[in-house]
């Protein structure tokens, strides 16, 4: 054997030994499982189910050559002697429908093809992270089912699948740490989403934070963004206010993104707005939402099988926005009429070299449209970490955080439940030479206008000036500035997610949609008025 040149780590060959001891475990049980169902169920497996009972040489290999940095005492070896078949998790996730009849039949012929498409390492090679996600949150088999045999073999294989997806994962960290190679941030995150539909923690991954590496790394690509800000938010951790902005700049402009960047930016800003920090923002979701929802053609596509699958994830509840309308039965119709005959998807037409039977991952993700449950569902899933975090009442990152979980009121809320607070700030100039703000509380739905009053009451440089037109007040002086036409000076009204900055700007996306009588200040949320050429 040639010596592996690399720095080892005896930390890091014990955690991929000790999965390879838990595989070598866990096959033999399927063995075992398997003897003991015959003769009902070997004329029901083929060959290449029967043989499915090897682990991986390049696994094997893994457990000699894999090197990173322990960040962790602590020991996984306590549980070698026993492997614990957990009970088929019941994922409640708050708000979602389900599939109908025809979905969960497609689901179903989906995923006996994913199960004949399994390799001998119970993996899926690049999309083993994707079909264990589906496989999670899709709901498909019923854990109460009559044939107990079939359901332990089942449960016994999912397992060593993500046995498998675990050596994987640490097997790229390997090669990041030693070669270096950049990171697939896009992989990670994905990986980071399956681990969170397991309820397994990816903060705490085999002594690695995995989240921490993400946020670590920020993608250039937007869609890519949008998809690692998803995982993050989906572990529960803190999502930076940059990151949020960057965000609302992507969603700003939906009309220059591609379909599946809008939708994967819709997702991560929806698992934002779940966060009782950033409630305020939902507004913010309205319009990329509405935007995509434009986008579907009159077959009920949104263009390819896969844009159309995760735009389905994207918009699961909107169908009840008038303003942003779509059609999920005919989404869900145009994609079932896709379904290959032996239950998985492919695009069309396919490229030179391809098999027609390709299409594992584009398999899983319609899964997870046709579900109801995607990749927006991780975070809803009542996870032992993900609870913990929501209701960990200590500031995070120097923000401070509600001691209520989101969802309770305590009796300080309820009384001051008909009363929010919000910040106006005034600039003056293009480069702010000037900068006032105050803190405000006024009562629920409060207009802009009034809350002008309120603020020029308790400090004079808030003073103004607006002339009175049917359809509302028109403000043109404020802090003794008024609007200069011949010099394209004006004041502009801009509704902000966080506090302005002079070294950061904000783009004319956010300035208000309505007047100064029609907009309702909202809790948590800052205003501006800026006065400067346009």
């Amino acid at each position: 054997m040639v010596q592996d040149k690399r720095t080892m780590s005896c930390y890091q060959i014990c955690h991929v030994t000790f999965i390879l001891v838990e595989m070598f475990y866990l096959q033999s049980m399927v063995a075992n499982s398997v003897t003991a169902a015959q003769p009902s169920i070997s004329t029901g497996m083929n060959t290449s189910e029967k043989s499915n009972t090897n682990v991986s040489v390049e696994a094997v290999e893994i457990a000699v050559s894999t090197q990173i940095t322990p960040h962790s005492q602590e020991s996984t070896f306590d549980s070698v002697t026993e492997v614990v078949i957990p009970s088929t998790p019941t994922h409640e996730i708050i708000g979602s429908e389900g599939p109908d009849k025809k979905e969960q039949e497609a689901i179903l012929k989906a995923l006996d093809w994913l199960k004949m498409k399994r390799a001998p390492n119970y993996g899926w090679e690049n999309d083993t992270h994707v079909v264990i996600l589906a496989k999670e949150l899709s709901g498909a088999r019923d854990p109460f089912d009559a044939d107990g045999h079939l359901q332990i073999i089942q449960e016994l294989e999912d397992m060593l699948s993500v046995k498998e997806m675990e050596i994987e994962i640490l097997a790229m960290l390997d090669r990041h740490h030693t070669l270096p190679r950049p990171l697939n941030l896009e992989k990670l995150a994905r990986y980071v989403l399956a681990l969170g539909s397991l309820c397994k923690d990816p903060k705490h991954f085999h002594g690695h934070d995995l989240v921490a590496t993400l946020q670590h790394h920020e993608p250039t690509q937007d869609i890519e963004f949008a998809l690692t800000t998803l995982s993050a938010c989906s572990s529960a951790a803190h999502v930076r206010k940059r990151q949020i902005r960057r965000l609302l700049d992507i969603a700003s402009g939906v009309t220059d993104q591609s379909v599946d960047t809008i939708a994967m930016v819709i997702l991560a800003l929806r698992c934002i707005v779940t966060d009782h920090r950033h409630r305020h923002l939902q507004h913010f979701v309205r319009r990329p939402s509405r935007g995509l929802a434009s986008l579907q053609d009159t077959r009920g596509s949104f263009g390819s099988l896969r844009s159309t699958a995760l735009a389905m994830q994207a918009l699961q509840d909107l169908e009840h926005d008038p303003a942003g309308s779509w059609n999920r039965t005919a989404a869900s119709r145009w994609i079932r009429s896709k379904q290959r005959d032996d239950g998985g998807w492919s695009e069309e037409p396919l490229q030179d070299g391809q098999e027609p039977d390709i299409g594992v991952g584009l398999t899983a993700d319609i899964i997870l449209a046709l579900g109801w449950k995607g990749l927006g569902a991780v975070r809803a899933l009542q996870c032992d970490h993900v609870i913990r975090e929501n209701s960990d009442s200590a500031s995070e990152n120097g923000e401070q955080k509600l001691a209520v979980p989101y969802g309770l009121t305590s009796s300080v809320e309820e009384s001051d439940s008909k009363n929010i607070s919000y910040t106006y700030t005034l600039w003056v100039g293009s480069n702010v030479t000037e900068s006032f703000s105050l803190s405000l509380i006024s009562p629920r739905n409060t207009s802009f206008f009034k809350a002008m009053t309120q603020a020029a009451e308790m400090d004079p440089r808030f003073a103004f000036e607006a002339r009175e037109w049917p359809n509302g007040h028109y403000v043109h002086t404020l802090a003794g500035k008024r609007e200069e036409p011949r010099g394209y000076n004006y004041w502009l009204l801009y509704r902000l997610p966080e506090l302005p900055d002079p070294n950061n700007a904000p783009g004319n996306q956010l300035i208000a949609p309505v007047g100064v009588d029609e907009l309702m200040v909202e809790d948590g949320e800052h205003y501006l008025y800026w006065y400067k050429k346009l």
